[in-house]
């Protein structure tokens, strides 16, 4: 090098030495790229194609959590007619977790997505392998056709079809608890990355800060460009829901048992379309998967009797120093808002012993009293219920009647009491 720049000119010379600076610094630049570790931001790109990424950030917390609840994910891409063009699934295994590493993404290329066409981007989670899922106990989520078009995509959640006796309520499997589902809410597009402009950035994951009623179709299309790379940002709604119910004696606080009581949810939301709305379906009965009671001295400290296993090992004990508060474990799959408990779903609960129902309720109207907790953002009920995943109620008793409900949210310990005003 030396010797072929001591032959040149001094106005060759100059540029002679820019271009091996500039050869160097190319030849360095593409180095390091490959040495640059994971958790760094992606080197430049002159890639065309579509590239995709998921986020799960519409919840109460307002944060990104996909990589930390998501296991498994089904991104099913249709062209403008409906039909299935493209189809991938990728879930963690012990062996490893792609879905762990933030901002994971899918890449298409022009090969599989041709240019110059929308395609309506649909993806489906669960927190593991849905194959491996479904080998396991409990009522699961299916897919209830293979996916051709978009009229195709129909997952419903089990359950026995043969109905509870005297009704038309088909029972949700109690041996598990449910996986949970998420669901498409909408896509974020970036048209970027043109060939002449490979060092632009790339991207932050877009957030979803709208609420879900508010997305048209329109909102889940992307366009592909020749010689353009576009990021697309597919935000998920989790579906499926969980609910613990305490049940608690104001005049006899010592007299409460989990067995004494009958806690069961009805609603018609066991089938889901490409959309996420439900479809008509069967009317299905959720009960507890777990349930049991608890036992607290005056100060407020547990108790557990010697050698007691259930319910009847607690009959008889009387204790005005005791109390006992009967702890119920549901989950279920997505609630709509609706003022009308005839369209609503409802939570019943009913005294075994006398057969008397003790509350008949319309469980989003009561449930969606908990976005008070957060009316900073103004949620709707249906945002709301579509936000939060874990609800709480207790449930206060004078005899067989309730008294009032108590809506607690896991944030800052807020609460909000809800009086009987028909007693």
């Amino acid at each position: 090098m030396l010797s072929i720049l001591s032959s040149l000119k001094p106005s060759k010379l100059v540029s002679a030495a820019c271009t091996a600076v500039a050869v160097c610094a190319s030849v360095m630049g593409i180095a390091s790229c490959s040495m640059m570790h994971d958790d760094l931001d992606p080197c430049p790109t002159r890639d065309t194609g579509l590239f995709v990424r998921f986020v799960y950030d519409y919840n109460t917390q307002r944060a990104d959590m996909f990589k930390d609840h998501v296991g498994y994910v089904q991104l099913n891409v249709f062209d403008e007619a409906g039909k299935l063009v493209a189809q991938r699934k990728v879930s963690n295994s012990e062996v490893e977790s792609p879905l762990q590493t933030y901002g994971y993404t899918m890449h298409f290329t022009n090969d599989e997505l041709p240019a110059g066409h929308r395609y309506r981007l649909q993806a489906i989670g669960l927190q593991k392998d849905w194959d491996e899922a479904n080998k396991t106990a409990g009522a699961k989520y299916r897919m209830l056709n293979a996916v051709k078009d978009t009229a195709s995509v129909r997952i419903a959640l089990d359950r026995d079809m043969a109905v509870v006796t005297n009704t038309q309520l088909h029972p949700v499997s109690t041996e598990a608890p449910l996986d949970t589902l998420w669901h498409t809410l909408k896509v974020n597009t970036d048209l970027i990355l043109d060939k002449s402009e490979y060092d632009a950035p790339v991207p932050a994951p877009a957030r979803t800060v709208a609420p879900y009623s508010v997305y048209p179709l329109e909102d889940q299309l992307v366009s592909v460009e020749e010689d353009h790379a576009t990021y697309a940002t597919v935000s998920m709604i989790r579906d499926t829901k969980q609910l613990n119910i305490t049940v608690r004696q104001i005049e006899h606080p010592d007299e409460v048992f989990a067995s004494d009581f009958k806690v069961t949810l009805v609603d018609d939301n066991c089938l889901l379309g490409s959309d996420n709305a439900l479809l008509p379906a069967d009317s299905v009965l959720y009960r507890p998967y777990a349930q049991w009671t608890s036992r607290f001295d005056h100060n407020g400290l547990t108790i557990e009797p010697e050698n007691a296993v259930t319910d009847e090992d607690f009959v008889g004990e009387k204790d005005p120093d005791l109390q006992r508060t009967a702890h119920y474990n549901f989950m279920f799959n997505r609630l709509m808002f609706n003022k009308d408990i005839n369209k609503s779903a409802r939570l019943v609960l009913r005294n075994r012993k006398t057969d008397e129902v003790i509350a008949n309720i319309n469980l989003p109207y009561i449930l969606a009293e908990g976005r008070d907790a957060f009316a900073l953002y103004n949620y709707t009920p249906q945002e709301y219920l579509d936000r939060e995943y874990d609800y709480h109620l207790d449930f206060f008793l004078k005899g067989d009647k309730w008294v009032y409900i108590i809506v607690d949210v896991n944030i800052l310990g807020w609460s909000k009491r809800i009086q009987n005003v028909a007693l």
